[in-house]
């Protein structure tokens, strides 16, 4: 009798243990056939056409040094350096001509709303207020990212109207249209080719430095760069300066 006892129990136990096996099975092929988009959607669009653009610079061409600036939207550190570092730099580097700065904004996927930030800045940089939006967008994270609302492009749109002089109705036309996608993609693209792995990531003169940095260290950075600059040239890829740019803004008050 308790041998016949245990040999049903065993019986039971592998039954049990085959239903949840089959189970399992057939949860990881429902799962795989899925449309991927369902289970992890994409930001880039491959139906756009490729377009050509290189970031944002603001400063004098014929700076020495060209400090080229790697950065996402919703990144925290990034967030830091704009809203402490960055209005020094400017003041102190970029206004006096001793550096121009190149901004490439490179959205990463575990920042939800950082696409929709990207393509705001976009838009203002269409009417010349780039920077202004940049500044605005970064004083203003706690507001749009990911974790504070699910409709990023309505917040970015109230922020715009911050901006002196910038046409609201324009803007607002551009966030809901995505016209600046292809644009974003572009930057996108160039970060991914550099093999950027961390934001932000900044290039003075040829070296990298991954992460934010100090003033100071900022400022040595740009002085041994500026030592070993050729004299005569200006900085690589020449374009016209942002017009209308001021320093980076302070946190702003909700």
């Amino acid at each position: 009798m308790v041998k016949s006892s245990k040999s049903r129990s065993n019986s039971a136990f592998y039954i049990l243990l085959g239903v949840v096996a089959v189970a399992g099975i057939g949860a990881l092929i429902f799962l795989s056939s899925r449309p991927r988009e369902a289970r992890s959607a994409s930001p880039i669009d491959p139906t756009l056409p490729p377009v050509q653009s290189e970031g944002y610079v603001i400063g004098s061409a014929t700076a020495p040094v060209e400090v080229t600036e790697f950065a996402d939207f919703e990144c925290p550190a990034c967030e830091r350096f704009a809203s402490i570092t960055e209005p020094d730099v400017r003041g102190r580097l970029v206004n006096t001509g001793t550096i121009r700065m190149r901004f490439i904004d490179y959205p990463l996927p575990m920042h939800h709303n950082t696409w929709n930030a990207s393509r705001a800045a976009a838009c203002a940089n269409a009417q010349g207020k780039f920077w202004e939006m940049h500044d605005l967008i970064y004083a203003n994270q706690d507001r749009w990212n990911g974790e504070a609302t699910s409709n990023p492009d309505k917040v970015l749109k109230e922020i715009a109207r911050q901006v002196p002089g910038l046409d609201q109705a324009k803007l607002d036309a551009c966030v809901d249209s995505k016209e600046m996608q292809a644009k974003i993609q572009a930057h996108y693209n160039i970060a991914q080719q550099r093999q950027i792995g961390v934001t932000p990531t900044f290039y003075i003169g040829n070296t990298k430095f991954e992460g934010a940095l100090s003033y100071d260290e900022f400022k040595k950075q740009v002085d041994i760069a500026a030592a070993a600059a050729p004299k005569s040239a200006p900085a690589t890829g020449a374009e016209s300066p942002a017009k209308g740019a001021t320093p980076a803004a302070g946190k702003t008050k909700k």
